[in-house]
């Protein structure tokens, strides 16, 4: 009785996994949105708690270098990108921001992320798709000079198993994108006058 739903079940998996996707582009996607009060789907306030702890962890450990222990917060099929690096596993994510943690280790500033305006939307199988506004800031040890870096925001979303939440998608969206995109489609249209 269960083999045929097994096999839609690893059909449809199959198919999910071979289909094109469409060019994904983040910045269109609003968290602002007026919630569809109607889904049963809500997030309950423990689970919100839960996924602030892994965000806000996730982001002290990384401003901290403690890169290894970022990799407890993601899952093991993470996707997106951060800064330029483009995360495709968890494996992955963990060689190339080794390597950068490596190469800046000698720094003398810190990072910090500051992180608010925190949305949760409610996804199918225990899957919750986030947005929070963040600003980057680089405090140099000897001088005490604090520079703002960046100002955007991250979008993602994070799965729970096992009972835990873990990031399964993660993306930063600077501000300065928005200026480049700005910028660019004027000046397409000026050139097609």
């Amino acid at each position: 009785m269960h083999k045929p739903l097994l096999a839609a079940a690893l059909l449809t998996g199959l198919f999910a996994c071979t289909s094109q996707q469409p060019e994904h582009d983040p910045l269109k996607q609003s968290s602002t949105a007026l919630p569809d009060t109607t889904v049963k789907y809500n997030v309950r306030y423990r689970d919100q708690q839960q996924i602030e702890k892994v965000i806000y962890g996730f982001a002290e450990n990384f401003d901290n270098g403690h890169l290894q222990q970022c990799l407890e917060y993601m899952d093991d099929s993470i996707r997106g990108e951060i800064d330029g690096v483009k995360l495709h596993g968890k494996e992955n994510f963990a060689s190339r921001v080794l390597q950068l943690g490596e190469s800046v280790k000698d720094a003398k500033f810190q990072q910090r992320h500051l992180i608010s305006n925190m949305q949760f939307e409610m996804l199918p199988n225990d899957t919750v798709k986030v947005s929070m506004y963040c600003a980057n800031l680089w405090t140099d040890i000897k001088s005490g000079e604090i520079q703002l870096m960046a100002v955007g925001y991250y979008k993602g979303k994070l799965v729970k198993k096992d009972d835990k939440w873990r990031i399964a998608v993660l993306n930063s969206l600077p501000d300065s994108r928005l200026v480049e995109r700005y910028y660019k489609e004027h000046e397409d249209s000026a050139a097609t006058k």
